[in-house]
């Protein structure tokens, strides 16, 4: 009994801080951290396979929207509205040539293989599906993106594929919340069958305003002690 109430006392710890933890303004988050608290290469890449991953909650759409002032309030608005209840999973995989070449997976190569899934606080694991029916302005979004990347990032961003996860839950408000203890999965697959990992943690540090360490480094929003000096942190 006295083991099982020090277990509910310790979850109780880590649900209240998490929620204690001060929220950036949305004008304020810092979207090259952002993303990379959201991009994972997956255990198995190499010289003779390259994978990333990409996960894009609405977030940051909201972050850059808060700051751009040339796109008008109203397409805004019909841009967020569509990528509402959802969040974007973009995926590169490519096979490497012995003369250092990309032979790129197709979109639906990748999603035959792929599978996603999201652990919560508790532990609880579930499956994710990809919704195959989705917006038609969301479609139109997505289209636009594709080349915008591929000015970007050249040959890895022409072949970067999007795909849709519904974020709505009939228990929580979110089923995919940034904000909240939580683990992303994601399994991809190669053409030889080796099968590749990897997770985004959350919550997202980058949303949270950075508390200090008493040597007055940053502290990630995870950290409950300061590694440094190992001194409990303020919530």
């Amino acid at each position: 009994m006295k083991k099982m109430f020090v277990a509910v006392m310790i979850v109780s710890m880590v649900a209240t801080y998490s929620m204690a933890a001060e929220k950036k303004p949305l004008k304020d988050i810092d979207s090259q951290a952002l993303t990379t608290d959201t991009q994972v290469t997956p255990k198995g890449t190499g010289d003779q396979h390259t994978a990333m991953a990409w996960w894009i909650p609405i977030e940051f759409w909201e972050s850059l929207f808060s700051r751009d002032a040339t796109t008008s309030a109203f397409d805004k608005k019909a841009m967020l509205d569509a990528l509402s209840g959802v969040s974007l999973l973009a995926v590169v995989q490519a096979d490497m040539t012995a003369v250092g070449g990309f032979e790129f997976y197709s979109k639906e190569e990748i999603e035959q293989s792929m599978t996603i899934s999201y652990s919560d606080a508790d532990g609880q694991q579930r499956r994710l599906s990809l919704l195959q029916t989705i917006d038609p302005d969301l479609a139109v979004i997505l289209g636009v993106f594709k080349p915008v990347l591929g000015a970007a990032m050249g040959n890895l961003g022409n072949n970067m594929h999007f795909y849709v996860l519904s974020d709505r839950s009939k228990s929580t408000p979110r089923l995919l919340d940034p904000y909240r203890n939580g683990q992303i999965n994601i399994r991809l697959a190669r053409r030889d069958k080796v099968l590749m990992d990897a997770s985004i943690q959350l919550p997202l540090d980058a949303l949270f305003v950075p508390r200090k360490c008493p040597n007055g480094k940053n502290a990630h929003i995870s950290w409950r002690y300061c590694p440094w000096t190992g001194k409990q942190l303020e919530e």
